[in-house]
């Protein structure tokens, strides 16, 4: 049951940012940095992930571990009007996507189910390290 329940989170992540990039007009080769937050992403080892189909197939350098935001953005929220403030302007920047009504969210997620992915051109570091 946990070995389904991993699988179901990376399909999950890896459709997700599959389809905010496609939904924004933007591909993979644009982004320079990719911001991981949370206590999971801590310990996350970036090569396996990429293995295993949770995270883009991008070069280690460009995932930046950024630890629990959102205690550290709550208290200097609390503490600062001047960021508070910041935070209310970059949040009336934000666009909402609804990834569960995306019209191919459920096909990208079913592709994600594999182990890395059905689609090995989207892991061309997996491909070379099989040898195909």
């Amino acid at each position: 049951m946990d070995l389904e329940n991993l699988i179901r989170a990376k399909a999950a992540i890896f459709a997700g940012v599959s389809l905010l990039l496609r939904e924004a007009g933007l591909t993979l080769d644009i982004l320079e940095k990719v911001y991981v937050a949370g206590g999971f992403g801590n310990s996350l080892n970036i090569e396996k992930a990429v293995m295993f189909g949770m995270i883009p197939d991008l070069p280690a350098d460009k995932y930046v571990f950024l630890g629990n935001t959102s205690i550290i953005g709550a208290y200097l929220a609390l503490m600062s009007d001047t960021l508070r403030k910041e935070l209310d302007s970059i949040a009336s920047k934000m666009t909402y996507i609804e990834l569960s009504v995306v019209g191919d969210y459920m096909d990208e997620y079913m592709s994600a189910m594999f182990i890395p992915h059905t689609d090995l051109s989207k892991f061309p570091s997996v491909a070379a390290a099989m040898g195909m």
